[in-house]
């Protein structure tokens, strides 16, 4: 394999003869370099860059990831012996080196200095902490070779957030699919004064919010605020609302992996909305999947929101769209509505949300006016007829694959 392959990766040297690494023993410039005092390598003054030399095949610098520095002969010697340092890149022909194949083994090399000539060895094979690294003409001694390995990337730290209010359903169904794929201490759930004892338990990090009167602009607000917050910290934020599952076509993995390969800005979905057809199917089972239990589901572009990031984000209201209108589609990654998925269960919670004060800007707009529909009549006819959305309720069945992702 070329050496080629290995640029853009963090690497370890590790010397034949004594089966240890190569790291930096300080952390300025006009640093040494030695080997590591066992053969484990875990510290990022054991790990390296290599840098390929502008106009020059065939020729790197070799950069430690701990100090930034290069690895250079010290003086831009030509003798035997001299040791091998670390300095800042001058541009020097005695910081440039040339990798070359040897022995049998995959990445095995000698490391040749462009100035010199020499090759980087252990001297005398020493096993010790204390080992000098030099330059030697090489001779094909097993302490001139030297091995070198691709670390693993590590994983892109992830945190996944919503907010609730006595959501003694959806909660649970929100934690048991999201905990599969985020620790417990990366889950954060807001806690918008809860009542009913569904947030005491654990598996998440609570977060209280306190808001005499729910709108959804005070919503989106405190959301986005600790979006922002958590962004500082993690590489990825995924936000979805309690009853909104983001989940990719399991026929091409799962979130875990998702977001493991994540490198846009953000990225939006595609929303669908389960729907529960009473007259066919019992009411819901919480010890059953859900997508076991559902057979429909329709398309709905109200639930296309962008909410996995890894930058800060500004949404409007309701969080289906951002400020900017910008979109990045991803046509196998999936917001799956959970609001309809069981006729009872939802009306009881449209109740539940009647109970609480709503924001005056909020009835002045008829925003969320859907959760306000408690009357049997009004609430059937929505419930089966009003997408809230800009296409009707056009019916699917829910593909076979689906059924046991939530």
């Amino acid at each position: 394999m070329s050496v080629s392959m290995l640029e853009g990766n963090e690497l370890t040297i590790r010397n034949l003869s004594s089966g240890r690494v190569l790291q930096a023993k300080g952390s300025g410039e006009d640093c040494e370099v030695g080997q590591s005092l066992s053969t484990t390598d875990d510290g990022a003054h054991q790990r390296w860059r290599l840098v390929p030399v502008a106009r020059a095949k065939h020729q790197y610098q070799i950069q430690n990831v701990h100090t930034g520095t290069v690895l250079e002969v010290a003086t831009e010697s030509h003798h035997d012996g001299a040791p091998i340092f670390l300095w800042g890149d001058n541009g020097g022909a005695h910081q440039r080196w040339r990798l070359i194949p040897v022995g049998e083994t995959e990445h095995e090399y000698a490391i040749i200095n462009v100035n010199s000539g020499k090759a980087i060895d252990l001297w005398d094979g020493a096993e010790g902490e204390d080992g000098r690294i030099v330059q030697v003409g090489y001779w094909n001694g097993i302490q001139q070779r030297w091995h070198l390995a691709v670390l693993e990337a590590a994983a892109k730290s992830r945190a996944v957030l919503t907010i609730v209010r006595n959501e003694g359903v959806f909660l649970p169904i929100w934690l048991r699919y999201y905990s599969q794929f985020f620790p417990a201490e990366d889950i954060y759930v807001l806690d918008h004064q809860s009542t009913d004892g569904s947030t005491d338990g654990p598996g998440f990090v609570r977060v209280p919010v306190s808001q005499p009167a729910y709108g959804a602009g005070w919503q989106r607000d405190v959301v986005q605020r600790y979006q922002h917050e958590l962004i500082d910290r993690y590489d990825i934020v995924l936000y979805s609302d309690v009853d909104e599952i983001v989940a990719p076509d399991p026929r091409h993995g799962h979130l875990g992996d998702y977001i493991e390969h994540f490198d846009q800005d953000f990225v939006t979905c595609r929303g669908y909305e389960v729907l529960h057809m009473k007259e066919d199917e019992p009411s819901f089972d919480h010890t059953k999947p859900v997508l076991a239990q559902r057979a429909t589901w329709y398309a709905n572009s109200s639930y296309s929101k962008s909410l996995l990031a890894r930058v800060p984000m500004l949404w409007h209201g309701g969080f289906h769209e951002r400020v900017d209108g910008r979109t990045i589609s991803d046509s196998h990654l999936y917001l799956i509505h959970l609001h309809r998925m069981d006729y009872d269960i939802c009306l009881s919670r449209h109740r539940e949300r009647c109970r609480f004060p709503l924001a005056q800007i909020d009835r002045d707009h008829g925003w969320g006016y859907q959760n306000s529909l408690i009357d049997p009549v009004e609430f059937t006819s929505w419930f089966y007829g009003d997408s809230v959305g800009p296409i009707p309720i056009q019916p699917q069945q829910v593909p076979s694959y689906w059924r046991d992702v939530i």
